[in-house]
């Protein structure tokens, strides 16, 4: 039991189709769950269910459409190693030790940055999504 996080293209009924997977990366999921609330702040959606909504999204809501300013905001994120990112809660997120899950994923993230960059400017509809 844990948070599974995944990142690809969306099919045309909106499901994520993994290209990037990651396991506890919990400042990201801070990151995406910030997002996930500003995407879907006019709807008004929970951002999860019963007594855990102070922990972010979980699957089957949707998840994070990747846009370009999002991009922007990750990758300002990423270089200040997700300051304001820190996850205080979240056992199931891994939060115990998401100072080395951030320096552990480095690499793969710069690449899943990269990666948007391209998809976006080639007009193709991408997302986040996770599992917790």
């Amino acid at each position: 039991m844990g948070l599974d996080q995944y990142a690809g293209l969306r099919d045309s009924k909106g499901e994520v189709h993994e290209k990037f997977y990651w396991r506890k990366h919990a400042r990201l999921q801070v990151f995406m769950s910030k997002q996930f609330n500003k995407q879907n702040e006019k709807s008004k959606k929970n951002n999860t269910v019963d007594d855990l909504q102070h922990l972010g999204f979980n699957g089957g809501q949707g998840g994070v459409t990747i846009t370009e300013d999002l991009i922007k905001e990750l990758e300002e994120e990423m270089k200040s190693g997700y300051w304001n990112c820190f996850a205080s809660d979240g056992f199931f997120w891994g939060q115990q030790f998401q100072e080395e899950a951030v320096k552990e994923y480095k690499a793969q993230d710069q690449e899943f940055l990269k990666w948007c960059k391209e998809q976006v400017k080639a007009g193709r509809s991408i997302g986040y999504d996770c599992s917790w």
